[in-house]
């Protein structure tokens, strides 16, 4: 079906057919990631209606990446990360499966919300470094750029395709049949997964047979080490970091901007919180449209800039018309701070490394839940337009500071 795609230069590393299959079952877990975050904000703020109840949803889901993603990355380069990959997705299936009967029961909990949060949090903990490692086990060099913009590509469009899904089911229906519907994503998205072969980069004998706890805990400090010499990598993830504390957090707060800034319901909303996946398809599109592509260092931080100052941008508009095209330049921002964040990364470790790098960018963007809850929390003291303007003008100013100041991202190919 994706073949013919292969003929396109924007599409052209899905000729291979390993990472073809798995960018198709990618499609299925980033909607769906993306589509319970809003079905599980609304749940909150109708149960509570509470800014800091409804950031810490995302803070549950998120903040197992920084504690299991440095690790999973460690692992993922010593055992089979398809293997890994199909466990995370199976915790995403029962849980998902789990949660559905609780909504269809009518017997939803804001502690069991938080509950599930954990759990798929935990299982997108592991798929995150593991799966982006992966991808650059299946693929030549030639193609990395391309697939990693093109995996980004689809983790925006379906944060579009999720939110604008989510709102509407919420709309015509409830959360259970949202749920349901998830469900279905995950199990499509774990049959799909079964067919991509494992083609990891073997291990030497001597790391395969390190499996105690000592050699984990020894993987994982070298690897935060040889981060941190890296000049280039250790500046991804201070910039990771800055991002998530204080500018990315707003994802988690627009159903407060819906209800209580712009008077509008969970239709509006779906829309209006799905406009920057729209930005940030057009521009991830873009950035894999381009061959011989240089100066991604600079890209990085541009991107990072530019989505800082639209999220500040967006915390003062006072009507969702003008939200909407404001959060379609967020997107933009956002497209090439997740394409050249995983690049960058991938292509400025050592193989051996890769999986403990992108654990690496896992720890920082374990900073959001910290983030998501801070901002819930000045946002009940102040309100959620000042709240979040105070967040993200910082973050704007601590990623210009990196962008002067790091002359090694700048010059990064």
């Amino acid at each position: 079906m994706l073949r013919p795609l292969a003929r396109v230069p924007t599409f052209r590393s899905v000729v291979n057919r390993d990472w073809r299959l798995l960018w198709m079952a990618s499609h299925l877990w980033h909607l769906a990631f993306w589509m319970d975050l809003i079905v599980l904000g609304w749940l909150v703020l109708e149960l509570t209606d509470s800014p800091l109840l409804v950031a810490l949803v995302g803070t549950f889901r998120l903040i197992p990446l920084g504690v299991l993603g440095p690790i999973a990355g460690s692992v993922g380069d010593r055992i089979s990360k398809k293997r890994m990959l199909l466990v995370a997705q199976t915790v995403n299936l029962l849980v998902t499966i789990g949660f559905t009967v609780v909504l269809l029961l009518g017997e939803e909990r804001v502690w069991l919300v938080y509950a599930a949060a954990v759990l798929t949090g935990s299982a997108w903990a592991i798929d995150f470094p593991v799966r982006r490692a992966f991808i650059r086990d299946l693929l030549p060099g030639r193609f990395v750029v391309n697939a990693m913009a093109i995996d980004a590509a689809s983790l925006t469009g379906m944060q579009m395709v999720g939110r604008w899904i989510g709102g509407g089911i919420l709309a015509l229906a409830d959360p259970g049949a949202a749920y349901a519907f998830l469900s279905l994503c995950y199990l499509v998205g774990f049959f799909a997964l079964l067919r991509v072969p494992e083609r990891s980069t073997a291990p030497s004998p001597r790391v395969a047979g390190a499996n105690s706890l000592a050699a984990l805990v020894r993987d994982l400090a070298n690897g935060l080490v040889y981060v941190w010499r890296n000049p280039v990598l250790r500046n991804i993830f201070l910039v990771t970091v800055a991002i998530n504390l204080f500018v990315a957090p707003y994802l988690q707060i627009t159903p407060v901007f819906a209800r209580d800034v712009y008077g509008v319901g969970p239709g509006l909303l779906g829309i209006v919180s799905g406009m920057d996946g729209f930005g940030a398809l057009v521009g991830t599109i873009v950035v894999a449209s381009a061959v011989g592509l240089k100066r991604l260092g600079r890209l990085f931080i541009g991107g990072c800039l530019l989505l800082s100052f639209a999220v500040t941008v967006f915390s003062q508009v006072p009507t969702v018309w003008i939200g909407i095209p404001v959060m379609v330049i967020v997107g933009f921002g956002v497209s090439g701070f997740v394409t050249m964040q995983t690049t960058l990364s991938v292509l400025h470790a050592s193989p051996e490394m890769r999986g403990r790098a992108m654990g690496a960018v896992a720890l920082g963007i374990g900073g959001m839940p910290i983030g998501m809850a801070l901002l819930g929390a000045l946002a009940e003291a102040y309100g959620a337009p000042r709240a979040l303007g105070m967040t993200a003008s910082l973050g704007f100013l601590i990623i210009l500071a990196i962008g002067v100041f790091q002359p090694a991202l700048r010059r990064a190919q």
